[in-house]
């Protein structure tokens, strides 16, 4: 899949802006808040609408404009797609090939990304909230069935949260809700089993390839449920946990409570690994997932921001010798010396294609 261009009108910083883009390694480079940053953000934004710096979309909107405009066109193998995404205070419309679209979700089946930003070293030391939404993004680029599944249980958790804080509880629709969560808790279950399962089939081979260390790497999944009779075991947990999801008045157990730590030479490294350990191993985790089998049938792009200028020349050198495996990646940095064909200039709002 290959991104061949963006226009971007009243998006951040930038008032109007038309760029193409190469396949293999895309490098932009100039002082902080030039705007580099902002435009890597418009490309991920293209998949599943979302932003890794902020929930407010509207911020998205250039100061005392009305609306933001994003298109691109894509390519993969032999078809080529036009996807559209107009922000205005009152949400967004997605447009792909000129067909309007009603669920955000419908772009995962046009456009894949993997994004590692500088606050992505802390990800296995954050909250274990961090880490159950990179899953669910990251598996939900994956199977849409995880995805659907993923938002009926979320729906299905609200109703009972919200059952849970009446004064008068009705125990058989309690009864059903709780049987409707174990039903999509045990297939968001197994599709983040598999996840992790095939992970830990790539990721000490990726992290030696960009680290050039032999440590060993498992990925452990800290599971809700680990028996094979999920629904069994389910409902005796749901049934033990009632008198506290009643105190608590919320549910206290469940998938929406699960967690994944990783393994470095068999430590913690969220723990008890250090910053450069951190930032290694969630590159590896992140990079594992280009090579995964996903039922869209896309090769993810690949976004870096403001990674180069936190690694050691050996570890630039090797990071970067890597990602020329990919079909296409964008990196962002301050430095104009990376041994990078594609070097674009970001200054002032513009960007300028450096002769090589």
């Amino acid at each position: 899949m290959i991104l061949q261009n963006i226009n971007l009108i009243n998006y951040r910083n930038y008032k109007e802006l038309k760029i193409s883009f190469f396949k293999g390694i895309n490098y932009f480079y100039g002082n902080n808040g030039a705007g580099k940053t902002n435009l890597v953000e418009a490309i991920n934004f293209l998949s599943l609408c979302r932003s890794f710096k902020t929930n407010d979309l509207t911020t998205l909107i250039k100061t005392n404009e009305t609306y933001a405009y994003i298109a691109s066109n894509i390519e993969n193998d032999f078809k080529k797609d036009f996807i559209e995404i107009y922000l205005d205070k009152d949400g967004k419309k997605i447009n792909i090939d000129k067909q309007h679209i009603n669920k955000v979700s419908e772009l995962s089946n046009f456009i894949n990304t993997i994004v590692f930003t500088p606050k992505d070293v802390n990800l296995l030391k954050d909250s274990p909230s961090e880490r159950r939404l990179f899953l669910n993004l990251t598996i939900s680029k994956l199977s849409k069935e995880y995805q659907i599944s993923l938002l009926n249980y979320n729906k299905i958790l609200k109703s009972r949260n919200d059952l849970l804080k009446k004064d008068q509880i009705d125990h058989d629709l309690l009864n059903v809700l709780t049987n409707q969560l174990i039903k999509y808790s045990q297939i968001i279950y197994s599709y983040r089993k598999k996840y992790i399962e095939d992970i830990n089939t790539l990721i000490s081979k990726i992290f030696a390839k960009i680290d050039n260390r032999n440590f060993s790497i498992k990925v452990i999944y800290k599971s809700f449920i680990s028996n094979p009779d999920f629904k069994t075991i389910a409902r005796l947990k749901y049934k033990e946990s009632l008198d506290l999801d009643i105190l608590k008045k919320t549910t206290t157990i469940g998938v929406h409570k699960e967690d994944f730590i990783i393994l470095l030479n068999n430590k913690n490294v969220g723990l008890y690994g250090s910053q450069g350990e951190n930032r290694m191993t969630v590159l590896s985790l992140k990079l594992s997932s280009y090579y995964l089998k996903s039922e869209f049938n896309l090769k993810p792009i690949v976004i870096l921001d403001d990674v180069l200028s936190e690694l050691d020349e050996n570890h630039k050198y090797l990071l970067i010798e890597f990602l020329k495996n990919f079909d296409q990646v964008f990196i962002t940095g301050t430095s104009d010396k990376e041994r990078i064909m594609h070097k674009y200039y970001v200054s002032n709002n513009n960007i300028e294609l450096m002769e090589e």
